[in-house]
């Protein structure tokens, strides 16, 4: 079922983008395009490397003392505190950019969610709200994000993050309510309205969105999302350039069998540099590219 982005928030909440003179600062804006890169890849590195001191157990020592007792207390100015439909309680702190929440857990950006490999219970990622407050992604692809963004605005783009985060209510009722609608416009019964509608809308729990590592992507001027996305200037620049931020097209062409999603140019997930400029210059799924590393 096609959805347009006013099914997810108010035409009002906006679009990504900004006015920005790009003739004045293009040679600019290419170094700190390379530098932000560069920055992003190191980055990830030493969250690598902490992931995998943790992993093996080591603790480092400081000269002084044997071990060492750390408790760490923020200076955090609240925004809002309130429930999800699902009950979850969520604080967000207030970094004058969005806010985040900073109850959830730290998002693996390896995870695979299909419809074979369930989301753990229990997973809340970490939430960072887009500016404009249209919806939330995980507080680690944020700065992936809106580096991606800002530098396709600049060469003359203009972006709608039509969908971000989802919890398992809201996913629930998206598929609901394509179930509906295909049984109603086609005479489908349910089994056989489920089967047509999960290729695209996953059942909770099954579904990226609810990693948060995961955006639906549009154009301001075309904001559907259906097989007419891809031939806009945005789609067509996000495919090329995406694995430079460290983002993969999810479901791609031709390998629906793998994913057992049909092709959506629309939906980018985050996975870190490294692993997407290997899964998007092989053309390979994350699927393949786990079952190889």
């Amino acid at each position: 079922m096609y959805r347009y982005y006013s099914d997810y928030v108010p035409q009002s909440a906006g679009s990504y983008y900004t006015d920005i003179n790009r003739v004045q600062r293009k040679k600019e804006r290419e170094q700190e395009m390379k530098e932000n890169r560069e920055r992003l890849v190191q980055s990830e590195k030493r969250e690598g490397r902490e992931l995998r001191r943790r992993k093996r157990g080591r603790v480092l020592l400081g000269a002084v003392a044997a071990f060492i007792a750390v408790a760490v207390v923020g200076s955090m100015h609240y925004r809002q505190a309130g429930e999800t439909d699902s009950g979850r309680f969520w604080i967000w702190e207030d970094r004058g950019d969005g806010g985040v929440n900073v109850a959830g857990q730290k998002a693996d950006l390896l995870m695979l969610v299909n419809k074979d490999h369930a989301l753990p219970d229990g997973y809340l990622p970490r939430l960072h709200w887009l500016e404009n407050k249209s919806c939330a992604v995980a507080e680690e692809m944020y700065p992936a994000l809106k580096m991606m963004l800002t530098d396709g605005t600049e060469e003359g783009l203009q972006f709608v993050v039509a969908s971000g985060y989802r919890d398992s209510e809201c996913q629930q009722r998206l598929l609901d309510e394509d179930i509906e609608a295909s049984m109603e416009s086609e005479g489908l019964t349910w089994q056989q309205a489920y089967d047509k509608e999960t290729r695209e809308t996953m059942p909770p729990g099954y579904s990226e969105h609810e990693t948060g590592l995961a955006a639906d992507i549009v154009s301001l001027d075309y904001q559907v999302l259906d097989a007419q996305q891809e031939y806009t200037p945005e789609c067509k620049w996000l495919q090329e350039n995406c694995s430079k931020y460290g983002f993969i097209l999810r479901y791609p062409r031709g390998k629906e069998d793998i994913t057992k999603v049909d092709y959506e140019s629309w939906h980018f997930r985050y996975v870190g540099v490294e692993a997407a400029q290997e899964i998007m210059s092989r053309g390979i799924t994350l699927e393949e590219y786990l079952e190889e590393t």
